[in-house]
This record gives structure tokens, sequence and C-alpha cells, in this order.
């Protein structure tokens, strides 16, 4: 499975924490922490920030997955985990958090 070309399925369940820690090579700067996977992205300005916050709400809203986001100048944290899996990991964060990483407002 190519999470950057996959889609979110309703109802996906928790992914064991072996299986997380095998997903997280292919998810450069995500971790795994607090049963979900959390990334920080850094920008040059606030202009740049709201560009990355927009289009992590296209993604969400595509694939009718939501993540929690927080922002500030410079700065957005986006934390993914899935609510019908008691706020744990699923496939829909994993797919989800590599295409926010493939975004073109996100530096390699």
């Amino acid at each position: 499975m190519n999470p950057l070309t996959a889609h979110c399925q309703a109802n996906a369940p928790a992914l064991d924490d072996s299986a997380v820690a095998e997903w997280l090579p292919q998810l450069p700067g995500w971790t795994h922490e607090n049963g979900g996977l959390r990334a920080r992205f850094e920008f040059d300005n606030f202009y740049q920030v709201m560009a990355f916050a927009n289009a992590v709400a296209e993604l969400a809203h595509a694939q009718d997955h939501h993540p929690d986001m927080s922002l500030s100048y410079g700065m957005a944290t986006v934390r993914w985990s899935t609510h019908s899996a008691g706020g744990k990991v699923s496939l829909n964060d994993v797919i989800c958090a590599a295409q926010v990483s493939a975004l073109p407002e996100v530096s390699p």
C-alpha cells in the first residue's frame, strides 16, 4: 500500500505499536506519541503557515479525516489519530501524515 495514493477508509482499526513502528521510517519527521502521529513544520512567516494549514485542510476534507493542528508564527504542529479507533493510530493517520509531508508547502 502506497500511503501517498491511498484513500482513508471508514472505521479503520487501530494499529498496534509494532505496526506503527514499521510505518515510521516512511514518515520522516513524524513521531508516535500520546497515541497519535505528530510532526512540527517550520516556515519563514505566518503567511506560509496559513498556506500550509489550508493545504492540510483541503487534504483532510478530501480524505474525510481531520487532524489536530496548532499554528503560530513560523510553525505548525499536526497530530493525527483516529477517534473511531479509540484515539489511536490507524492506517488513515499513516496515509494522511505521508500526504501532508508530500505537500509542496513543506520543504524536504
